[in-house]
């Protein structure tokens, strides 16, 4: 794991979080902008019309030019990729934890996005630390021995497999890819004997009498499977989840005060309930435009770049 320290942590890279890295940096602070595999919303948007000084542009060449700019700050500004798996927020040094790295920041700027809003597999959330787990590289020494299930379809859930198998786990992929449409990986997991369970994706994940995982449910995702549907279980230690991250769960679990929708509660300074992180973009809310989005993340470095100051004095 990785280490790293910064003033100002930046938890994703969309309009939001890279317009508060550009004022971050004009202010001379040392920044850390998390890239998460969560596309940005104007990375999928086909044409953007409402943006002053571009009649028409599509939505990734916009989100690049606001990357190049963000960038251009190299000594200020370092932007890493990586999804966050826990906080610990508003208690002085604020402790971001991925896969790869643990950040220690004076401050957090969330700019998520809408992100993943929800839980995907039903009783996800309330299995969380109970044998659900983000992080095969955190928690896979817990289940040395134990039937452990990966549910992913890229290279990381790939190499995470063959990293707890390492530690001795008993390991299974479940994906909703077919085996030809994983990278080529694929063969050298199921040559060292991982078994993957290909064209399905798990629904439900149960507890036993104790709250700890028992179970999974799943259902096949291939095409023939529709009208006769068939679910199967499988009993297991720890479900590892490399599909998504519920981002409002872990925020809310932090004590990031959410509102009924799931949008992180903000005041006028892009200020939420926690001394010290701040929030702006399609995260908090509100109407779902660019020129919103930047506005917002800029309020939230201007007013991070106070608490800074004023943090730095005492």
């Amino acid at each position: 794991m990785d280490e790293l320290k910064c003033e100002v942590l930046i938890i994703g890279s969309g309009p939001a979080g890279l317009s508060a890295g550009i004022y971050c940096a004009r202010a001379n602070r040392d920044v850390i902008i998390l890239d998460g595999k969560q596309l940005s919303g104007l990375e999928k948007a086909k044409e953007i019309q409402n943006w002053p000084g571009e009649i028409d542009i599509k939505g990734k060449n916009l989100l690049k030019k606001f990357r190049v700019h963000a960038e251009s700050y190299s000594e200020n500004i370092k932007i890493i990729q990586g999804d966050i798996i826990s906080l610990m927020l508003g208690m002085g040094a604020n402790v971001t934890t991925t896969r790869t790295s643990t950040i220690s920041s004076d401050v957090v700027i969330i700019a998520t996005g809408v992100g993943t809003r929800k839980e995907i597999i039903k009783g996800e959330s309330n299995l969380l630390g109970f044998g659900v787990s983000y992080s095969a590289l955190n928690d896979g020494p817990l289940y040395k021995d134990n039937n452990v299930y990966l549910y992913g379809k890229d290279e990381e859930t790939l190499e995470e497999a063959l990293t707890l198998q390492q530690m001795g786990c008993i390991v299974h992929i479940i994906t909703d890819l077919g085996i030809e449409e994983l990278s080529d990986k694929a063969y050298e997991v199921k040559e060292n004997g991982i078994e993957i369970f290909e064209n399905m994706e798990v629904i439900e994940a149960i507890s036993d009498s104790e709250g700890m995982i028992h179970k999974i449910i799943c259902k096949s995702t291939h095409p023939e499977s529709e009208e006769n549907e068939e679910l199967r279980e499988f009993e297991l230690k720890c479900l590892f989840i490399l599909s998504h991250i519920s981002s409002n769960f872990i925020f809310k679990k932090a004590g990031v005060e959410l509102d009924e929708s799931g949008n992180i509660i903000v005041d006028g300074e892009q200020k939420t309930n926690l001394k010290g992180v701040y929030a702006a973009g399609d995260c908090t809310g509100g109407l779902f435009q660019v020129v919103f989005a930047t506005a917002e993340g800029a309020r939230a470095a201007i007013n991070a770049c106070k608490y800074l100051r004023q943090l730095k004095k005492d």
